[in-house]
C-alpha cells in the first residue's frame, strides 16, 4: 500500500494555518463592573469582575469603593495597562486595581470631574492612540476630554446622540447608543463612529441581533474586534432580572452577534489599551495592572500537537529507513 506524504514545507504551512484558525476560537477576558445587582452580599455589587467573553463566566475581583464609587459606568485601559473608570455616583475619575478591584480618585479628591452637583451624566470612556482620555455623557449627549492628573473634564462639544460607551481601534473611535428609555421604548440601539474634533456621532448601523437593553459597555480587543456587554436588567415594563448579554459587533455594519450571557447589571467593559496604533505593540499591560490575554484551550492545544506529530511521522520514518 502506498502511503501519501507531504513535503515538509507543506506540513509546516498546514500547521501554521491550523494554529491561526484555532486562535480565532479563543475570546479575550474583559473587565466589567455590575453597577446594579441582586446579590445578597453587597460587596459583590458595584464590584470589578473578570469576564470570559466566550462563556460569560465571571470571576469576582473585588469591591470598587465600599461606600463610594458605586456607579462606575465607563472603563478603559491606557497604553500602560492601567485601568480607569468614570463614576456617576460621585462624578469622579478613578484608577482601579485589577488585583483587588479597589478604586481610588485621580488626584486624590472625590468629585474631581468638576461636574455640577446633581447632574445626570451616565458616562462612557475610552483612551485614544494619542493618549487622550475621552469621556461621553449619554445624559448630556456631550463629549469631554479628561485631565489624567486631576480628573477634570473639558467639554469638546455636543454629540447630539446619547452615547453610553466608547471604544478605540487605531485612529477611529466608536460609540454605542442608549438602548431604551424608562418606559422601555427603543432609543438609539446603534453603533456610531465618533468624530472627536467636531465633535459628531455618525451612524454606522443598528445593533441587529442584539436583545433590547438599557445601557452597555463597549471595548475592542487586540485584534480590533468590537465587543459589548449590555445591561438588560428589568427593562420596562418587565421586572425580570435578566442577565447581561455579551455581543460581538461588526465595526463596519453594527451587526451584533450574541455570544453568551453573564451577571446582572453590567454597563461597562475594558479589554486592552488602545490598539492598532502606528509604531507600538497595541495595548500591552504593565506592572500590577496587567490584564489577561486570550489563550487556546487545552483541547485545541492537544489537537494541534496531534497534527504536528502526524505531519512529522512520514519524514521521520523515511529518515530512519535511509
Amino acid at each position: 500500500m502506498r502511503v501519501c506524504t507531504l513535503p515538509w514545507w507543506k506540513g509546516v504551512a498546514l500547521a501554521v494555518a491550523f494554529a491561526a484558525s484555532a486562535t480565532a476560537w479563543a475570546a479575550p477576558t474583559g473587565y466589567a463592573i455590575n453597577s446594579k445587582g441582586y446579590d445578597l452580599d453587597n460587596s459583590r455589587v458595584a464590584a470589578l469582575w473578570a469576564v470570559d467573553l466566550a462563556t460569560g463566566k465571571a470571576d469576582y475581583v473585588g469591591w470598587t469603593g465600599r461606600d463610594y464609587f458605586i456607579d462606575i459606568e465607563g472603563l478603559g485601559f491606557d497604553a500602560q495597562g492601567r485601568l480607569y473608570g468614570a463614576d456617576d455616583s460621585e462624578d469622579t475619575l478613578v484608577r482601579i486595581s485589577t488585583k483587588t478591584g479597589n478604586a481610588a480618585p485621580v488626584g486624590g479628591s472625590r468629585g474631581n470631574m468638576g461636574v455640577p452637583a446633581g447632574a445626570h451624566m451616565d458616562f462612557g470612556l475610552t483612551f485614544t492612540c494619542r493618549g487622550d482620555l475621552l469621556i461621553s455623557s449619554s445624559g448630556k449627549q456631550e463629549l469631554y476630554r479628561a485631565d489624567l492628573e486631576t480628573g477634570e473634564l473639558t467639554s469638546i462639544g455636543s454629540l447630539g446622540v446619547a452615547i453610553v460607551d466608547m471604544a478605540s481601534i487605531g485612529e477611529r473611535v466608536f460609540g454605542i447608543g442608549l438602548g431604551t428609555d424608562d418606559q422601555g421604548n427603543a432609543l438609539t440601539p446603534n453603533l456610531y463612529e465618533i468624530d472627536t474634533e467636531l465633535p459628531a456621532a455618525e451612524l454606522i448601523g443598528p445593533l441587529t441581533g442584539a436583545s433590547p437593553y438599557i445601557q452597555a459597555g463597549l471595548a475592542a480587543d487586540e485584534d480590533g474586534q468590537l465587543w459589548a456587554i449590555t445591561d438588560r436588567n428589568s427593562i420596562p415594563p418587565s421586572t425580570d432580572r435578566l442577565p447581561s448579554e455579551i455581543l460581538r459587533i461588526d465595526p463596519a455594519t453594527g451587526e451584533a452577534t450574541p455570544v453568551a450571557e453573564t451577571i446582572v447589571g453590567i454597563e461597562s467593559l475594558a479589554i486592552t489599551g488602545p490598539g492598532s496604533c502606528d509604531g507600538d505593540d497595541a495595548g500591552a499591560g504593565a506592572d500590577d495592572q496587567a490584564h489577561p490575554v486570550p489563550v487556546l484551550s487545552p483541547g485545541v492545544l492537544a489537537l494541534f500537537g496531534a497534527l504536528m506529530l502526524a505531519l512529522a511521522y512520514a519524514p521521520l520514518r523515511r529518515l530512519a529507513a535511509s
